[in-house]
Parts: C-alpha cells; sequence; structure tokens
C-alpha cells in the first residue's frame, strides 16, 4: 500500500492471527463505547461513520469534517449530498465545516522502537483515543468515549532506495511518490523493468483512489506480459488513456454500511435504488476470496 494511515485504520499485522487479535481488541473497544466520533470525512472517515451505525444504531456515531461536504476530490457535488443524505437516514451525526482544534484524551502507550518508525509506517502507532473532548473550531465540544483518526496518509516510498540514473534527473521518489510515466513504469531509462501503481505513485493525472488504482494496475500488469512476451524486442505499450473529458480518474463506489451504496461513474452519479441493488454485505469479500483461492474469512461475532 502507497499511502498509509495510522492504526487501526492503518494495519500493522503481518500473519492472519496477529490481525484477528487486533480486530478482537478494536471490536472490545468498540463495543464497550456508547459514543464514538470520526475526525475527518474523507471516503474512509464516511465509510467508517456508516459501517459503526449499521452494525451498533443505538450508538450515537459523530462525524467531523473541516469542509462542508465530505469526500474531497474530483467528485460532484451531488455525489457528496447523497452520501450526506445516506448518513443521515442511518442516524450518524454530521458535524461539517469544523477543525478538531483542541482535544484531551485517554491514548495508548507505544514503544519507541514504533514511535521511531512511525513517520514511514504510521500503522505502527494506534491513533484510537478513549474519553476525549474535542473541541472545534466554532467553538462546539463534542464529548466521546472513542475517536478515530481518519487524517491524512503517509507515503511509504522512503522505504525503497532507488538512484536517479543521472544527477541533473529529478529524483524518483518525491513526497508525492514515485515518479512515472503514462506506461506505469518508473520515468528513469535505468528502471524499464519496474512498475509503480496506485496511491504510490506520483501521477497527478490518477486519483489516488481504489478504482484508479485498479485501472493503473491493470495497465501495469498488460504492459508487463507485453515485455515478456517480446523477449527483448521493441513493444508498444498501453497507457492510462484519456479520460472523457480530460482530468483525473474521478469514480467511486462508496460502501455506506450493509445496505447502502453511493456511486459516482463516468456518466455522473447513479441513482439510489441502482446503487443500492450493487450493495453486498460483505462487501464482495467472500467473491474476492473465492477468486484467490484464499478459502474462509472470519465474520463479526463468529
Amino acid at each position: 500500500m502507497g499511502q498509509s494511515r495510522n492504526a487501526p485504520i492503518g494495519v500493522s499485522a503481518s500473519t492472519r492471527s496477529e490481525y484477528l487479535q487486533a480486530m478482537e481488541k478494536y471490536f472490545g473497544v468498540i463495543s464497550d463505547a456508547q459514543s464514538i466520533a470520526i475526525v475527518g470525512g474523507g471516503a474512509v472517515g464516511t465509510e467508517l461513520a456508516a459501517d459503526l451505525k449499521t452494525d451498533y444504531p443505538d450508538k450515537e456515531i459523530i462525524l467531523i469534517h473541516s469542509r462542508e461536504l465530505p469526500i474531497s476530490g474530483p467528485f460532484m457535488d451531488e455525489f457528496r449530498h447523497e452520501a450526506v443524505r445516506v448518513l443521515h437516514k442511518l442516524g450518524v451525526t454530521t458535524m461539517f465545516g469544523q477543525r478538531v482544534i483542541d482535544e484531551s484524551a485517554v491514548q495508548e502507550d507505544f514503544s519507541l522502537e514504533h514511535v521511531k518508525h512511525a513517520n514511514i509506517l504510521p500503522e505502527l502507532i494506534d491513533s484510537v483515543k478513549r474519553n476525549a473532548t474535542l473541541v472545534t473550531s466554532t467553538g462546539a465540544k463534542v464529548h466521546a468515549d472513542l475517536v478515530f483518526n481518519c487524517l491524512g496518509t503517509k507515503n511509504k516510498a522512503p522505504l525503497i532506495h532507488l538512484p536517479s540514473s543521472s544527477s541533473s534527473d529529478a529524483p524518483v521518489f518525491s513526497s508525492t511518490g514515485i515518479r512515472i510515466n503514462n506506461h506505469m513504469q518508473i520515468d528513469d531509462p535505468k528502471y524499464p523493468h519496474i512498475f509503480a501503481v496506485g496511491d504510490i505513485s506520483n501521477q497527478a493525472a490518477v486519483a489516488k483512489y481504489a478504482g484508479a488504482a485498479i485501472k493503473s494496475g491493470n495497465v501495469a500488469g498488460s504492459n508487463i506480459t507485453k515485455l515478456i512476451r517480446a523477449n527483448g524486442e521493441r513493444v508498444e505499450l498501453g497507457n492510462m488513456g484519456k479520460r472523457r473529458g480530460g482530468g483525473v480518474y474521478s469514480t467511486m463506489k462508496l460502501v455506506l454500511g450493509e445496505h447502502n451504496t453511493v456511486i459516482q461513474s463516468e456518466d455522473g452519479v447513479i441513482p439510489p435504488e441502482m446503487a443500492a441493488s450493487m450493495s453486498s454485505p460483505d462487501i464482495k469479500l467472500s467473491k474476492v476470496l473465492k477468486n484467490m483461492a484464499v478459502g474462509k474469512f472470519p465474520t463479526l461475532g463468529r
């Protein structure tokens, strides 16, 4: 994953048992809380708020976001308003146009080893806070048993060390990601065999969301296959292509609980009834695991 967040949104587990152990911990703290605040109304925060309210309808779920509407990025206001409509239908309390400027809370303790590496591996640090009082930029105070921080991400490009082929070249890695060309190859003549896709790339024309990541992954996979089959011969590689009307890849599917989905396609926002028919209680995880031949997966409470 090119971008990551603090735990539990970012996952640091490297084995199935570690992951299940972490999820059991968070299941416990969520179950014990009566009020939960989520700071950050991007796609992650919005989906988390809807999921929590769906699974725990009697809990108070509060979503705080600095802008007037959730979901930043190249999306239509109609898409954002539909997401807000679903949140309110579920019973989520929204506080938009407000930034958290102060807080007091009980937070987990971490080892110095975790803190040392947290700059490039933020998932090592647990951002969950308990018994919190948040103060927003409007002066509002929010008391919550539990707070999830869904703000911002960190780029993992510093984990990889590849020098530019020339001192005059721009760095292969920067704060915006790995420098790539339209074929998803690292944009350096020294590394035509290395590809980077999704949110670790620096391409401004590729929005750093799942849909664009899937598309760029398909392009990279196809190009790798072409290079292998060409066996050193010159071959024409594919690219991301042009969007209708230009601009970035601005499609998104928001899964808001088990039965609500908000979708922006290339043609606009899909009507709610049609989008709802595309919902799946397990977010189509069972289909993915079947296709990957992984096997069974744990479900809530079992």
